[in-house]
């Protein structure tokens, strides 16, 4: 392996559950199809979006969402640019270049005031530990949010090109990547300008949350056909 190693930012506090959110499970109006037993990642750019030089993978995960469901789902979005992002990430945070964000508390500002321009019509919580459902975010509705605790070794692994594996003992802060394909070794993530291939036993050790996002474009789009309760879970979303 190469001792060359880039020095990429995290950015991720750790996870908060609101307690008026059920998994997303919950909301299903039926049992969900299963999702295709592959998922190619959306063809788009995912830059760095300042995450070289700021702890702003929060934000810039939003980002990277907006770009993929402007390539699945042609919503035709503005994706703020990198200085967008790091104005938002620091006026989010008090003006600390590396002190992070919590997911669940950018996602309640995307839905309730909107981010870059833009809301999203709802969100849920994804059991970390259920793979399946992960892939579901992802084949459904155009991606999946996720908070890690990554270790030293995901930078190694990274920079060399090769896959995200469970290395015991590497040092780990918190980190957002997004999920936004997958097969039957890899979730597929961007993050820090590209993307990694995070395997599973590496996910079984480190990712601590998970959250499904619907667009408001999704959600006009498919309408009954998305599988939620959707007002059942908007409903809740307003007791966040």
């Amino acid at each position: 392996m190469s001792t060359a190693v880039q020095s990429f930012k995290y950015g991720r506090l750790p996870a908060m559950r609101p307690a008026a959110l059920s998994d997303l499970a919950v909301y299903a109006t039926g049992k969900l199809p299963p999702p295709p037993s592959t998922c190619a990642v959306p063809s788009a750019a995912y830059p760095m979006d300042g995450n070289d030089k700021y702890g702003d993978c929060t934000m810039a995960g939003v980002a990277h969402l907006m770009e993929a469901w402007n390539a699945s789902f042609k919503q035709g979005a503005a994706v703020p640019s990198e200085q967008q992002i790091v104005a938002e990430f620091l006026k989010l945070n008090g003006g600390g270049a590396d002190t992070g964000l919590v997911e669940a508390n950018v996602l309640a500002r995307w839905h309730r005031e909107g981010l870059f321009g833009e809301k999203i019509a709802a969100y849920a919580p994804v059991d970390p530990k259920d793979i399946l459902a992960i892939h579901q975010a992802i084949a459904e509705y155009g991606g999946c949010y996720l908070g890690i605790q990554c270790p030293q070794s995901a930078q190694e692994q990274f920079t060399n090109g090769e896959p995200w594996t469970y290395v015991p003992g590497s040092p780990t802060e918190g980190h957002c990547i997004v999920g936004l394909g997958y097969d039957e070794t890899h979730v597929e993530c961007a993050t820090w300008g590209g993307i990694a291939h995070v395997t599973y036993p590496f996910f079984a050790h480190y990712l601590d949350e998970a959250w499904a996002i619907l667009s408001e474009q999704l959600v006009a789009a498919k309408k009954d056909d998305l599988g939620i309760a959707l007002e059942t879970l908007q409903a809740d979303l307003e007791k966040v």
